[in-house]
């Protein structure tokens, strides 16, 4: 097996079609009074429709060689900053870049191995930013859309729509690309809720935690895993009942809110797992 190229390391495929670039900006929808800010702009393929709508374009681009085209070739309006996205700060970015009464949007065709992280940053910024769209993985793009009842539903699809308005807009085939992936990739839109719709931010890292401990083994009911996790059975019975869940449930099929119902009558220090109370 030969050696990889340095894109395929940085796991680039450039996005060409224009059908599907007018599409994602049109998503975006880049205004004067905007601050966009685009994730791995590559070659500039989606950075200069993007630019010519709005006021203003700050490009995050890892690979030097392509931070070099750029530079060259940018409109005034748009600065390039060299990084990776995984390691700058993009909260104090946006706070240092951001002017007065300009709105926040992010766009990016990401690259699939760091699109759950980038997922994770977007978190990070959520009260900095009006919107996001960015093409993803399709099976990655489902999971961050999905609700009680799907396999891809998790803890994470929570998280992201307790903050965000997450829509799967639209499909998008290998052949866009150069070179083409060798799976079909989904454009998502992020629209930033006014406030959290399932459970309040400062509960967010306990509640996550939690999460995560009940759908840790999809395949065992609510029941187990919460044994699993050193609850006593008996009050997790009793609890089930007062909330009218049923025994043999698994927690895919709870509603986000029933599930942070069921956490917050746990954190009673009565139902506590023994090394916890």
């Amino acid at each position: 097996m030969g050696r990889k190229t340095r894109r395929q390391l940085l796991g680039q495929h450039f996005l060409h079609e224009k059908r599907i670039l007018q599409k994602i900006v049109e998503a975006v929808d880049p205004r004067p009074e905007d601050l966009v800010i685009e994730i791995g702009p590559g070659q500039g393929a989606l950075t200069f429709p993007l630019a010519r709508r709005a006021g203003r374009l700050l490009a995050i681009e890892k690979d030097y060689s392509l931070v070099e085209s750029l530079e060259k070739t940018k409109p005034d309006n748009v600065e390039v900053i060299s990084g990776d996205i995984l390691s700058l700060d993009l909260s104090g970015i946006i706070d240092r870049y951001r002017r007065k009464d300009e709105t926040v949007k992010l766009a990016g065709n990401l690259p699939y191995h760091i699109s759950s992280q980038v997922l994770f940053v977007l978190l990070e910024v959520k009260a900095r930013v009006e919107r996001a769209v960015f093409l993803f993985q399709k099976e990655v793009a489902q999971r961050i859309t999905a609700g009680p009842g799907s396999k891809k539903y998790s803890p994470l699809s929570i998280l992201l729509q307790n903050y965000f308005d997450c829509r799967l807009l639209f499909q998008v085939g290998p052949g866009a690309f150069s070179p083409p992936p060798r799976v079909d990739s989904a454009c998502v839109l992020f629209q930033t809720r006014s406030q959290p719709l399932f459970f309040p931010a400062e509960r967010e890292k306990d509640f996550f935690a939690f999460l995560k401990t009940l759908f840790g083994q999809r395949r065992k009911t609510l029941v187990r895993n919460l044994e699993g996790a050193g609850y006593h059975k008996e009050k997790i019975n009793k609890i089930l009942q007062s909330l009218s869940i049923e025994k043999k449930i698994r927690a895919e099929d709870l509603k986000p809110g029933v599930l942070f119902d069921l956490y917050q009558f746990l954190q009673d220090k009565k139902f506590l797992p023994e090394n916890q109370s």
